[in-house]
């Protein structure tokens, strides 16, 4: 009983140790570049919320997941993550303008956003039609700057 126990210790610490190894060599891997704070404005806004100083960007309503921005719930790549609780939708700046209307995921087609509509969305909760969001989507309480960052970052998605 006591080797066995000795045992499962020993392999315990094993698997710690190779954590931490791998998790050092994935941070060196990434090079010097690997924090938000090396991230341009909008990037670091949609991935993680965080201002330029680091700081969370103030928020409300919604689901508030910590060191979260966009990319939480719509994806890094911002073509959307479905979960059980809720479908986040595709958010590349091609599909928000579609002339045809946002492709939703559950296939059917919404409004089209203009510039002006993303932000009272992200904003307000309210998309161009005038109906509220979801009841995931936070309200983001984005200085002129800041969503301006943003916007430019969502047009970089495809």
């Amino acid at each position: 009983m006591r080797d066995r126990r000795a045992l499962v210790i020993a392999t315990a610490a094993f698997v710690v140790a190779l954590a931490a190894i791998v998790g050092l060599a994935v941070i060196t891997s990434l090079g010097p570049g690997w924090t938000s704070k090396d991230l341009p404005p909008g990037e670091r806004i949609f991935r993680y919320g965080l201002d330029s100083d680091g700081e969370p960007i103030p928020r409300s309503g919604g689901m508030m997941m910590m060191s979260s921005g966009c990319a939480g719930c719509h994806g890094r790549d911002g073509r959307g993550r479905t979960t059980r609780m809720y479908a986040a939708p595709d958010i590349t700046y091609g599909n928000l303008t579609d002339s045809q209307g946002m492709l939703d995921p559950d296939g059917t087609r919404g409004p089209v956003f203009t510039d002006a509509s993303i932000r009272t969305a992200v904003t307000e909760g309210v998309d161009p039609e005038g109906d509220h969001l979801s009841w995931p989507m936070p309200r983001w309480n984005l200085a002129d700057a800041q969503w301006s960052a943003l916007l430019d970052y969502l047009k970089t998605l495809r």
